[in-house]
């Protein structure tokens, strides 16, 4: 895989102040996302912190010449970092039993 996203989430309560979302790219290989304004514990939350992640990872996989080359790289590098989160484990599961649910 040619994309790593790092993800620095808030594992208590956001902050008692709004912060702004921010990530940037670190090398050209991944980004650095902060989160700390989300709360894992809610799927509003959750499904933020997806977006944000599937954005990120949307412009680590933009060097990609073909759709579906793209498509597979965003869709790996988001598995691979819910690998290593598990509110956006849950994000993906939420995500996905919805999908199934409205088929």
């Amino acid at each position: 895989m040619r994309s790593i996203l790092l993800l620095a989430l808030a594992a208590s309560t956001p902050l008692a102040s709004p912060t702004v979302a921010q990530s940037w790219r670190v090398g050209d290989r991944s980004y650095h996302i902060v989160a700390r304004d989300l709360d894992g514990r809610t799927g509003a939350s959750r499904a933020a912190m997806l977006a944000r992640v599937e954005r990120a990872a949307a412009r680590l996989c933009e060097h990609e010449p073909l759709t579906k080359d793209r498509r597979a790289c965003v869709a790996a590098t988001v598995v691979d970092a819910a690998r290593r989160s598990p509110p956006l484990r849950i994000a993906l599961a939420e995500r996905d039993a919805t999908a199934l649910a409205t088929r």
